[in-house]
């Protein structure tokens, strides 16, 4: 069996496999049908000239031979009119004129007259004229290209096919009686398997990988081979020591040899991409050295904009709420300020899943989506790609730490339409990771720092009181005992000496609450009954409510879970917040106190239980400047308030592993909505607290509400 008959054999074996891996995807589209006829009819191609070669029959597998041969330009045509997408008028007449042609070149060898050289030279035409049809496909598809790295990538591949095609005519010449050794067998079985790597992947193979990897191997390969050859050529080949020895050398400068020929290349031919890798390198080592979160954004925004590799770049983190995201730092044009949680959902599921979204990704499986009829997943497509081009972003990469997304980073080059190949993407995954680490270290620092700031605050609050109280004691004694003396102070002098003692009794009372928020009790912790809380708590509210002439009643929800709170720290929170609400409506409108469960998804997927115990009133709103800087101590709106309440409400709830929110219509009036987990070591027993039980945990016993307060139905929730 000579040389070119085991190539035909091997070339056949390693064709059809290369068919059958993209034949055999599930989901396949009308290139990957004709990719598969490709490759089948080259295997079939090669595996009739071996048939021919080593069978009894062999004329007659000749005959089938050059039909094969016929048929695979006509494949070659179809597959690289469906591959470049090109269904201009030419490509459409190039594709009928291969069909006809080859019709008719195989009704020839059907005939007595098939082995004629006028029928060998015929064929030989035709495939020349072929193959040359699609390369100049392959051309005219780099020159519609939009990208650079998309032309890049088809030339390339243009070159290896056009190789690929001289060498392959050789392999015709036999058929007009020119015997030479199949030299294009190799390389046309390299360019089919970069092609079906082009098509499983559903891009076309990206130019770095392909053209680095190749010259990385080939220098290393002819480096060391030289070196084996030098030192076995200078002891003269007699001796297998000398070959060890020489094997021995190769084989401690294999490491060394091919870092510094991949470094080499890399700077040489991919200096951008090097350039990149040598900035993210240098961020990483800063950003290990943050613990602030606002560093953490002006170091990764100054770095990329001196890399000059980004036009735009952006730094979402997420918000104190966990409702969406807000951006922390931006280089280029402003982005949104923020991001919400439920419009970019199946953006963030994206990013969950692989930690980074790129527009040229998405934009080819969206095409593929449509061409496979797939709406519902081509929708989905279509909100990730609105939320990518809202943040003016082509790549966005994830911050995560324990299967939680705290933010991402965007960055788009507008030179460019796709500028970041695959391997840049990596780059910016490992910057996202090292920015996930220095943001979850400046929280770390933040809680410490607050802690410290507590602990000093709490010790500095407790000798303020001491030092405070004492002399307000005495001024508001002897200011009583003045008014109060035999013969009594003149009427004025009466009205100031009460104006004293109703003042101190007012300092005393922010410092109260200012130990209350300084130095915060965790108080007793336990499972309780919301409901029964709030029953206990609008019973001693209820009648200054009525004082006040504001209407109020309560709507709550049926067998609510147990939470885990302090029952007195939870009655406060409910004081503080009606207390405000009658007070913001000033003696007409309407309060309600409502009660129901929740279940939300967090950011890492998982599904939580909440109880919610909202207020509601109907005043005049709270005005868009102070709702920004509503929690923060000493911050009011009223006269004599104090601005601790919200806070120290804020910091109960938070303790419990709960939050506040906030909605507020100017004119209409707002809602305060706490939730809090349900507690999880009693979760699974009954659901809920029975009433008896609850009463008790809650410091109170299931009394009528009294009387005008009016109750509304269990399960009745209320909303504006």
């Amino acid at each position: 069996m000579d040389l070119r008959t085991q190539t035909s054999l091997i070339a056949a074996v390693l064709s059809v496999a290369i068919a059958a891996s993209v034949g055999l995807r599930t989901r396949k589209r009308r290139v990957h049908w004709l990719f598969a006829l490709f490759a089948a009819v080259i295997g079939a191609w090669y595996l009739t000239a071996f048939l021919a070669a080593v069978t009894s029959s062999g004329a007659i597998w000749g005959r089938v031979n050059l039909i094969c041969a016929v048929m695979l330009p006509v494949a070659t045509v179809q597959f690289f009119r469906a591959f470049v997408t090109s269904d201009h008028r030419r490509a459409t007449l190039l594709a009928r004129f291969s069909l006809l042609a080859g019709g008719a070149l195989t009704a020839i060898i059907l005939t007595p007259f098939y082995g004629h050289i006028v029928v060998a030279s015929t064929i030989f035409v035709f495939v020349l004229l072929m193959l040359g049809a699609s390369l100049l496909m392959m051309i005219d598809r780099a020159r519609a290209a939009t990208s650079r790295f998309d032309r890049a990538r088809v030339i390339y591949l243009t070159l290896v096919g056009t190789l690929a095609a001289a060498f392959t005519i050789l392999d015709y010449l036999p058929y007009v009686g020119l015997d030479i050794p199949p030299v294009g067998t190799v390389l046309t079985l390299v360019f089919l398997y970069i092609l079906s790597q082009s098509i499983v992947r559903s891009r076309l193979l990206d130019l770095y990988e392909l053209a680095g990897r190749l010259t990385v191997m080939t220098a290393v390969a002819f480096t060391l081979a030289s070196i084996f050859w030098v030192l076995v050529l200078l002891a003269g080949g007699r001796f297998f020591l000398h070959s060890v020895v020489a094997a021995l050398v190769v084989l401690l400068l294999f490491d060394p040899v091919r870092t510094k020929v991949e470094e080499q290349i890399s700077q040489f031919f991919f200096r951008e991409r090097h350039a990149l890798e040598r900035t993210i390198a240098e961020l990483r080592a800063r950003l290990a050295h943050v613990l602030e979160v606002d560093d953490v954004a002006r170091v990764i925004m100054v770095g990329l904009e001196q890399s000059r590799r980004v036009t735009h770049a952006s730094l979402y983190l997420l918000d104190d709420t966990r409702r969406g995201y807000d951006v922390a730092g931006f280089t280029g044009p402003q982005p949104p300020a923020h991001i919400e949680l439920a419009p970019a959902h199946p953006f963030l599921e994206r990013l969950r899943k692989e930690d980074a979204v790129v527009l040229e990704a998405l934009e080819l499986e969206l095409d593929e989506r449509r061409e496979l009829s797939e709406e519902r997943e081509g929708e989905l497509v279509h909100e990730i790609l609105e939320t990518l081009a809202s943040t003016h972003a082509s790549v966005c990469v994830a911050l995560r730490s324990d299967g939680e997304i705290y933010g991402f980073l965007c960055v788009r080059d507008e030179r460019l339409r796709d500028a970041f190949a695959p391997e840049e993407v990596q780059l910016l995954k490992s910057l996202a990771a090292q920015a996930a680490t220095a943001v979850e270290n400046s929280r770390v620092y933040q809680r410490m720092k607050e802690r410290d700031r507590l602990a000093a605050l709490g010790e500095m609050a407790a000798g303020l009181a001491h030092e405070i109280r004492n002399p307000l004691g005495a001024i508001k004694a002897s200011a009583q005992y003045l008014a109060e003396e035999p013969g009594g102070a003149a009427s004025a002098d009466g009205e100031f000496l009460g104006i004293i003692v109703e003042e101190v009794d007012r300092l005393n009372r922010v410092l109260s609450s200012f130990l209350d928020y300084a130095h915060p009790s965790r108080g007793d912790t336990a499972p309780i009954d919301v409901n029964a809380a709030v029953r206990r708590s609008m019973q001693l509210l209820g009648a200054q409510c009525e004082e006040a002439g504001i209407a109020w009643e309560l709507a709550l929800a049926a067998e609510l879970p147990p939470v885990r709170i302090d029952v007195e720290q939870l009655r406060q929170v409910l004081i503080n917040l009606v207390q405000n609400a009658f007070q913001a409506m000033d003696g007409s409108g309407k309060l309600v106190v409502a009660t129901d469960t929740r279940t939300r998804e967090d950011l890492s997927g998982k599904r939580r239980t909440f109880v919610e115990m909202r207020v509601e009133d109907t005043g005049p709103g709270i005005p868009q400047r102070v709702l920004a800087n509503l929690f923060v101590p000493f911050v009011t709106t009223k006269d004599r308030g104090t601005g601790l309440g919200l806070a120290i409400s804020q910091r109960i709830v938070t303790a419990a592993g709960g939050h506040i929110e906030v909605s507020t219509h100017e004119g209409v009036g707002t809602t305060f909505s706490v939730r809090l987990p349900v507690a999880e070591d009693t979760a699974g027993s009954d659901g809920a607290l029975g009433a008896q039980g609850a009463g008790a945990a809650a410091g109170a016993s299931p009394t009528p509400l009294v009387a005008g307060a009016a109750e509304r139905p269990s399960g009745v929730t209320t909303s504006r």
